[in-house]
């Protein structure tokens, strides 16, 4: 039996699995899906002071669709071209989602009850000021009585952390979550340090990245509604920096990490924990999928556990942080190639289409099938084969 409770600073979920603020949290009722969809947790979408200003159009993606992956061959005089595999090449979004567009008076006297109607629990978002949480702490801990509640620094001036903790922590009790943007990700282990000194009980990262522009070249029109059409960038583009923010704030911090960004599948919630996440967020694969994607991400997580013979999620928090700790610093220059396992190959042709120095093609090994081999003498073992090909055949040998 698989175990993915998680205590999260205090407050115990069935799961680690929670939407992000956003449009996936953006009132009681969505909230209420979230809990049908495996949801271990509940956050509410980010209230300030005003309703948010959001320019229309808000959102657009950014998929960059299918790499056709050719063969061709000739029978006769005549050459036949083939579409022999495709490789999805990342989706993601670029928005202009602000704040709730709600006002706070509607959350405090609608939302959050509706929200309060599921019997998991529920962070509440605030943003921004020291000067905004005197006034809707107050109201939120009296309307939502949250079991946590989140902050965000997107918008906030380096510096400011320490007394919005201090802030929030006159008006409530239970555990407060720093949200770090990575405007500035060299910065971003100062400002967890800064918020666990004054009094956070765990951070959350990372926010979307940007601004960013993404325009219709046919009408050279922009694809968002803000003034130049910049926007924030959000979903697998972003994964690889989230994890590397995780690894970072979890290495230098005791207090609990929440880890957001390009989570769309049990494996990226899975690399975020051995990265040294406590639990996840959700936002871009939750607006594209809906609030069933928790659901989703749980079971896979669970199979993949089953699969590799963990039990609880303590056996895999944090472990790249102690494996590579105890590998040391290995950087090597030379003297590796890539070996092709014949057994595993499917003769799809990925490898050798993404093979810059061309050192990988194919060879007939009967009369209907082929698999891929190396030449050595060109091969600088860069890896690349490794990671786009989908049954892992291609390994580095040292």
């Amino acid at each position: 039996m698989i175990d993915l409770s998680v205590n999260l600073a205090g407050i115990k979920l069935r799961n680690p699995v929670m939407p992000a603020a956003g449009p996936p949290s953006r009132d009681g009722e969505i909230l209420l899906e979230a809990d049908r969809g495996g949801a271990g947790c509940l956050v509410a979408k980010t209230v300030s002071v005003k309703p948010a200003p959001v320019p229309r159009p808000n959102m657009t993606s950014i998929d960059r669709g299918m790499l056709k992956i050719h063969r061709y061959f000739s029978i006769g005089e005549k050459v036949y071209k083939i579409v022999c595999s495709e490789i999805r090449t990342g989706s993601g979004m670029a928005n202009t989602e602000l704040w709730t567009e709600k006002s706070p008076e509607e959350w405090f006297e609608k939302e959050y009850k509706i929200a309060r109607k599921s019997k998991l629990p529920l962070i509440c978002s605030v943003g921004y000021t020291p000067e905004d949480m005197k006034i809707l702490i107050p109201k939120i801990v009296e309307s939502a009585n949250p079991d946590g509640i989140e902050f965000s620094t997107h918008y906030i001036k380096p510096g400011l952390i320490a007394e919005i903790v201090k802030t929030i922590k006159k008006f409530f009790k239970g555990p407060v979550f720093a949200k770090l943007s990575p405007h500035a990700p060299e910065t971003l282990i100062s400002q967890a340090k800064e918020a666990e000194q004054s009094g956070a009980d765990g951070i959350v990262a990372i926010n979307s990245l940007g601004p960013t522009l993404h325009f219709d070249i046919d009408t050279c029109s922009p694809y968002l509604g803000s003034q130049y059409g910049f926007g924030w960038i959000s979903g697998p583009p972003i994964k690889p920096l989230a994890v590397r923010c995780v690894f970072d704030i979890a290495r230098n911090v005791k207090i609990p990490v929440i880890g957001v960004g390009g989570i769309s599948s049990g494996r990226d919630a899975i690399e975020h924990i051995m990265a040294g996440a406590t639990a996840v967020q959700v936002c871009t694969a939750a607006i594209y999928e809906g609030p069933k994607v928790y659901g989703r991400i749980v079971k896979e997580m669970t199979e993949w556990m089953e699969e590799h013979g963990y039990k609880k999620l303590s056996q895999i928090r944090g472990l790249y942080i102690k494996k590579i700790g105890k590998r040391g610093q290995k950087v090597r220059i030379k003297g590796g190639h890539s070996k092709i396992d014949e057994k595993i190959c499917k003769g799809c042709h990925i490898c050798e289409s993404s093979c810059v120095y061309k050192a990988i093609s194919f060879k007939w090994i009967d009369s209907v099938h082929e698999v891929a081999f190396v030449d050595e003498k060109k091969c600088m073992a860069c890896g690349l084969c490794v990671s786009v090909c989908p049954v892992k055949a291609p390994k580095i040998e040292w």
